[in-house]
């Protein structure tokens, strides 16, 4: 998913293919999600003959399964993509505009890029188990995807690396500093099947003048010879 495709849900008013999948697989775990959306497209041409009608509804459905146990804890089907198709069919489909909902959910997460690339900018400790605040850091997260179940066998080493680029883009101190001074946020990640949600919270707690102001303190105080500096496209 690249940023030029959120930019586009928000600026074009449109969901591209990989947005959709990215988000349903953050939100409702790994599936053959562009299968599943090619199948809601098919659906939608049966209750819609006007094309920006039936463009219209695949948007609202997509952000419906994506947002509706998220904001709602509502139970999400097996398998997860029958959400597609069956999210039209509830009540809570009618009662908010859930496109709006999900372009400002992007709005935040476009903000979160941008703000990540920052605090990349000023350098990243490598390897992360060289100093013990970046190696406590990784193994409370690691620890908190664990105890939640998302470790499975097919996708662990996947979210290991996904967990070390979160330690590395915001420094262990930072992360620390969420374990230890601000746990209700922590408790509060939707889910550890990525990143994603823990990032949120960082940024629901922490400005982008503090995030970097906590990791550039962390880096002066680093062994420089494992400090690496990125440059960030």
């Amino acid at each position: 998913m690249s940023y030029e495709s959120l930019e586009k849900v928000v600026k074009e008013n449109t969901i591209p293919l990989d947005v959709a999948e990215k988000y349903l697989t953050i939100f409702l775990g790994q599936n053959d999600w562009n299968k599943a959306l090619m199948r809601l497209w098919d659906f939608s041409g049966g209750k819609f003959s006007d094309i920006e009608e039936r463009k219209n509804f695949v948007k609202k459905s997509i952000s419906c399964s994506i947002l509706l146990n998220y904001t709602e804890k509502t139970n999400i089907p097996q398998p997860a993509e029958k959400l597609l198709l069956w999210c039209s069919s509830w009540t809570q489909f009618n009662e908010r505009n859930w496109f709006e909902i999900f372009q400002d959910l992007v709005r935040k997460d476009i903000q979160i890029i941008e703000n990540r690339n920052k605090a990349i900018i000023l350098g990243v400790i490598d390897p992360i188990d060289i100093t013990p605040i970046t190696r406590q850091a990784f193994n409370w997260l690691y620890n908190s995807a664990k105890d939640s179940g998302s470790l499975d066998d097919i996708y662990a080493e996947q979210l290991k690396s996904k967990l070390a680029n979160l330690v590395k883009a915001y420094g262990g101190a930072v992360v620390c500093n969420m374990y230890v001074n601000h746990k209700k946020h922590v408790d509060s990640v939707f889910n550890w099947r990525s990143g994603y949600f823990f990032e949120r919270e960082i940024h629901n707690v922490y400005s982008i003048d503090n995030i970097l102001k906590i990791k550039n303190t962390e880096l002066q105080k680093a062994n420089q010879m494992y400090v690496k500096k990125i440059q960030v496209k």
